[in-house]
Formats: C-alpha cells, structure tokens, sequence
C-alpha cells in the first residue's frame, strides 16, 4: 500500500480472506508492539470496528521478528473509507459516537485518576521547540530541503517567524493551569483522525492504526479528531461542540448498557505504575462541564501549532527523509491552513 509518514509497510493480501501485512517502524520495541497487541486484541474481542490479529508464526503469536529485527504483524483488513477532509458536520458527529463506543470498552480495561500526559508532554514540547526553532527559522532553505516541500517549509517558517515568538507563550498560558489536574484516564488512541476511521454508506465501519495507543484523557482523542477536518479550520468551537454532544449522547447510552468486562491485558499492569480507579466507579469526565470542552479545544489548538513547528525542526533541522514528499508537502499545507485561520479568527 502507498508508504504513509509514519515510516511503516504495509502490504494487502488478497486470498480466502482479505489480510493486512505490517512492518512496524524502525526502532520500534517488542515490548510496545506487545502492549498495543494486548490492548487492541482485548478490545476487539467485543468490539467489531477494531480489527483481529492474526497468527503469523510457528507458535501462534500475533508478531514475528525478522533476521533485520523488524516486526511483522498480520491483522485482518478492515472496510470502509476515510471522510473527506470536507465532511460535513454530522459525519463528523458519528465518527465522535463511534470514539465514545471505543472510550467505552478500553475502559473497563483499567482506569486512573492523574494528570494528563497530554498536557505535561506539550508543555514540554513547546519549550523544546522555543530552543529549537530559532536555529532552524534563521538556516538559509536552499539547497537544505527537498524542491518538492520547499514552498511549504518556506511559507511555514514565515508564519513561525511571525507568530511564534507570541503564540509560544499563549500556549504555555493556556496549558499551564491544566498540568496538575487529576482527571480521568484510561487507555486512547491518541492519533484518531479521519484517514484512521473507516465509513461505508455514512456509517463508521472500521477504526486502524494504534502506533500512538496509551493512557491518557479521552479529550485527546477528540481534539485529534476535529483537528483533521476543514470545519475545524474554519468554526472551531462550532465544531468541538458538536463533537462533544455526539461523544456525550453516545457515553450515556453506553454507560447504561450491561457491562462485559474484559481480561486486562498485563502489559497495562507493567507499565504504568499509577494507582488504579475501580472499574464500578464513575471516572468519565463531566462531559457536560464547560473545563472538559476548554480541555479538548485547548489540546487540538496546541496540537496544531506543534505540529506544525515540529515539521519544520525535523525538515530544516534534523533533515528527516520520508518516502512520501508529496504527502508531506500536503500535510504542511493544511496545517498552514489551520494555524493562519486561528490568527486571523
């Protein structure tokens, strides 16, 4: 299949039944590889939009290790395809429902009270990238990246130059207060945006990749999620307020539903040493509350803005090679997109 940007292979296998044949990145762990397999596999066993690991060795294990050290997986191929980038607000909305469902099940997985990764990780990140970028905004572009990418890096590092030295500081402004919170986590996604939800006839059908999967506050998955459409560019509370009602109708009915409970997967045990929440407890977050949609709008406006000076650090300062220029160049484009639509709301 075309290379995507996360450095992974993908093959799909046509025979009795459709397969998809992944190589995991270079670097990538066993033991994280093993993690995902646990949580994903445990979750799919009662939930139909995730899909099934498949044995691809001897002994029946979910993963093999070539002679390079890569890692292979066999997953059954899920159907459906991405909404358009364009896609109208109910669509969207149903995609939010689908998340909740999601929400739903991994959390009788585990779940724990603390402060959000999340925010600890991008107030980290924006610090990083305040010692990062000057360099980077300074470096002569010519000849440093690729003729394919360079309108965009150039048009990024413009924008950065202009805005950053005053957007850094509203970031860290807005995320601060959010730090030390104790909020509700449980395993998420982290990366669920719309070329990773599957729709067929309007209705969502299939929910892929799980590179980013950890415990972290659901919001995440939501403010990714908004994040990767045009009506989030343009109407970005109009947007979060209909993802939140469609996720908050959709937690309520599934809150009421009979609980099955799963086998929690040990590797949740192992690797986060975090007091656990007991599953009979009420640990979702007010979803009605004002602080929860500030949660979400905060993380997918930061999100951006990150993302799109990190582009610029592993383009002109790192020099990072990817397969796909073209699909790089597109990405910065609508990240441009976002961020100016900010500053000029």
């Amino acid at each position: 299949m075309p290379p995507g940007l996360s450095g992974a292979r993908v093959f799909r296998c046509s025979g009795e039944e459709t397969l998809v044949l992944r190589c995991w990145p270079d670097g990538t762990t066993e033991q994280r590889v093993n993690e995902i397999h646990a949580v994903v596999s445990a979750v799919a066993s009662t939930f139909d939009l995730l899909p099934k690991y498949q044995p691809i060795d001897p002994h029946g294990a979910s993963l093999t290790i070539d002679a390079s050290g890569r890692i292979w997986e066999l997953a059954t191929w899920m159907p459906g395809q991405p909404l358009a980038e364009t896609a109208p607000l109910h669509l969207i909305g149903k995609g939010a429902a689908a998340i909740a469902q999601l929400h739903h099940v991994m959390g009788r997985l585990g779940r724990w009270q603390q402060p959000a990764p999340a925010i600890a990780q991008r107030l980290q990140r924006v610090a990083w990238l305040n010692q990062q970028l000057p360099g980077c905004l300074a470096t002569d572009l010519q000849d440093r990246v690729h003729p394919s990418v360079a309108a965009p890096v150039v048009r990024a590092c413009r924008l950065l130059q202009q805005r950053w030295p005053t957007t850094a500081p509203r970031l860290t402004e807005a995320l601060t207060p959010l730090a030390n919170q104790r909020l509700p986590l449980q395993y998420v996604i982290r990366d669920i945006h719309r070329e990773h939800m599957l729709y067929s006839a309007e209705k969502v059908v299939g929910i892929i990749d799980f590179d980013a999967l950890r415990v972290d506050t659901v919001a995440v998955d939501l403010a990714r999620w908004a994040t990767s459409f045009s009506q989030f560019r343009d109407s970005p509370v109009q947007t979060i307020d209909r993802i939140v009602a469609d996720y908050r109708c959709e937690a309520s009915l599934s809150s009421q539903s009979a609980p099955r409970q799963l086998d929690a997967p040990s590797a949740a045990d192992r690797t986060f040493g975090i007091p656990e929440i007991g599953i009979g407890q009420s640990v979702l977050p007010e979803l009605d509350a004002p602080e929860f949609r500030t949660l979400v709008l905060t993380i997918a406006e930061t999100s951006l803005w990150i993302s799109l000076a990190n582009w610029v650090v592993w383009l002109v300062g790192e020099s990072r090679q990817f397969a796909d220029l073209q699909l790089v160049s597109q990405r910065l484009d609508r990240l441009i997109e976002s961020v100016d639509g900010q500053t000029k709301r």
